[in-house]
């Protein structure tokens, strides 16, 4: 699967995603993150943990189960398939 284009349901500013389960998600900014109203107000800089916007967050689960954005089914390795360092 591969990330797929969503757009904030609050202000519109676009960003792809990709959904791996409830818990993982990865988002790419398709502009700078000041363009979104609730991240510049919260006065966060990059990589802070509280950096998030929860109207992109509920228009990416509302899409989730609108079925507009699919979950990626990643199968990882297991036993003698796990790769090893060595």
């Amino acid at each position: 699967m591969t990330m797929q284009a969503l757009s904030c349901e609050k202000c519109g500013v676009g960003v792809l995603v990709e959904k791996f389960s409830p818990a993982h998600t990865s988002i790419q900014w398709e502009s700078d993150t000041s363009e979104c109203p609730l991240i510049s107000r919260s006065g966060s800089a990059p990589g802070d943990h509280g950096r998030e916007c929860s109207a992109l967050r509920g228009s990416i689960d509302r899409a989730v189960a609108q079925r507009v954005l699919t979950e990626s089914h990643i199968e990882l390795p297991v036993g003698q398939k796990l790769p090893r360092l060595h």
